[in-house]
């Protein structure tokens, strides 16, 4: 009899084993093409060039090994605008190895695979992160493989305390976590990255910290295909103190070209130096939703502080919400799936913005035949001068294909009303900033102009020009307040409710 139970038991085990067994490669398999597609997805980035990959697959656990070149070709445009360090950088590679262990169970848990990633760190890197982290690594990346195609990732920075005594600097960083929820298309994903908070103290340079920087995220295809759902970003407090002169050149003209590939020139490119400062912005948040209706996708943002405060000066709260609603789904589709579609790498600039363009007529028609509408729902900045508040909304109605051929057709189908209030000061102190410009451009000049007549001119031209307007009645002086609005509708301008009669139209001075 007990021979029977142990020969059962011991039958019962090998097929547990078996079973096991089998369920083991069959989830390898399955790992290996979800692993696959991720590859891929990395790959295609144009950032990187692939120098080598290997997939070593096993019964009960793989090894794949991928090093990755950054795309020099890629980065040559903006080489002018990236510091040294970052450009020796741009010539090593990036080696990591994902060790892969097969389902059923392969922490305790049910799923496809666990995925751990090591990444390959030369002697030099790792003696130098262990300044920072010690013994621990310096980042952990976890992915795990669900049974439906989908997963989750994990990535962790470990926090630490660092101290140089000599040279006065002290580090305190309290860590980072990321959470990336995907289904099996990659489709719809969820984030939520949280920082705690840095301290930083330099003895001779200043200080800066933030804390409680969180992100998150929920993005899925809507019934048109168009991404809906929402993103949030917040932080709780940014404080930065400088006690050095920090020179400085903007090259706004490249950076401009980097991210709208558009070439303008020199002239806009600030240079000089930022003085010893102080700055702490207090409750940032940053929130987007999209939502939809039918076939329409509906957006509204929301962007506030409680406080931003600027050489002991302080600004705020502030607050903005904007919406963008009755954007036509399909065609916002197929306008992303157009721009995606064009090759960046190695294009001349110029070809590379007119396909930007022909993208936008293309596929761009259709968001504007659907009558879409711009609203600002609400705007308002404390300033040490008084409030600027701004509530307004643009909408376009009965446009055509062919509307934008003909500006005078195309500008008369657009409705748009606005409400504006501001302080004279600050009104006085952007006229005053601009005249500078205009005044002071030629520095090697014969007998320039001082500042300070420079800013007794502005300010007479411009307290003589609102009493013009408030006797006009486009704008109305209630103390140190200037109020304002706009209506333009039917080919028609109101500013504050007075007709601006505006000069006629080019065809008409052609007639």
């Amino acid at each position: 009899m007990k021979t029977r139970i142990w020969k059962g038991s011991l039958a019962g085990v090998l097929g547990l084993g078996v079973a096991y067994s089998g369920a083991a490669y069959w989830t390898g398999l399955e790992a290996e093409r979800t692993l696959a597609k991720q590859h891929e997805m990395i790959v295609s980035l144009p950032i990187f060039k692939v120098k080598s990959h290997q997939y070593e697959r096993g019964w009960f656990s793989s090894t794949e090994t991928t090093e990755l070149a950054f795309n020099e070709r890629f980065f040559k445009p903006y080489l002018s605008i990236l510091p040294e360090a970052a450009k020796g950088a741009l010539s090593g590679t990036v080696k990591y190895v994902n060790h892969i262990q097969h389902g059923p169970l392969p922490d305790g848990r049910p799923a496809r695979a666990v995925v751990t990633t090591q990444f390959i760190m030369s002697d030099d890197t790792r003696k130098m992160l262990s300044r920072f982290f010690g013994d621990k690594e310096p980042i952990t990346v976890t992915n795990r493989l669900n049974f439906t195609g989908g997963g989750e990732l994990n990535v962790s920075v470990p926090s630490f305390d660092y101290e140089e005594t000599l040279a006065g600097v002290k580090i305190k960083w309290q860590g980072m976590t990321t959470k990336v929820g995907y289904d099996s298309g990659y489709t719809q994903y969820s984030v939520d990255a949280r920082l705690p908070g840095m301290v930083l103290d330099a003895a001779t340079k200043g200080h800066f910290e933030f804390a409680n920087l969180a992100y998150q995220s929920d993005n899925r295809p809507g019934e048109t295909g168009a991404g809906v759902g929402n993103k949030e970003l917040s932080v709780t407090r940014v404080k930065l103190e400088s006690k050095e002169s920090i020179p400085y050149e903007i090259k706004l003209n490249q950076l401009i070209s980097l991210l709208t590939r558009i070439r303008i020139g020199e002239f806009i490119n600030p240079a000089g130096e930022i003085r010893p400062s102080q700055a702490d912005l207090v409750d940032l948040k940053y929130q987007i939703v999209s939502s939809e209706e039918k076939q329409f996708i509906n957006t509204r943002a929301r962007f506030s502080f409680a406080k931003l405060e600027v050489n002991r000066v302080p600004y705020g709260p502030m607050r903005l919400d904007l919406s963008a609603n009755h954007l036509h789904g399909p065609s916002l589709l197929k306008l992303e799936q157009a721009f995606a579609d064009i090759q960046v790498e190695g294009v001349e600039p110029a070809r590379l913005r007119q396909q930007y363009l022909d993208a936008i007529t293309l596929q761009g028609g259709p968001i504007l035949e659907n009558d879409p509408r711009l609203v600002i729902n609400d705007f308002s900045l404390k300033l040490p001068a008084g409030e600027i508040t701004l509530t307004g909304n643009l909408a376009l109605n009965g446009y055509k294909k062919g509307d934008l051929d003909n500006p005078r057709v195309f500008v008369n189908k657009l409705d748009a009303q606005a409400k504006l209030a501001m302080p004279r000061e600050t009104l006085q102190d952007l006229v005053v900033a601009q005249a500078r410009n205009l005044f002071m451009v030629d520095a090697s000049a014969e007998n320039p102009p001082s500042v300070q007549e420079i800013d007794e001119l502005a300010k007479n031209l411009l307290a003589s020009q609102l009493d013009v307007w408030s006797e006009q009645g486009y704008v109305k002086l209630d103390g140190s307040q200037v109020l304002t609005s706009a209506e333009w509708k039917n080919g028609q301008l109101k500013v504050n409710n007075h007709v601006v009669n505006l000069p006629p139209a080019p065809e008409t001075v052609a007639q």
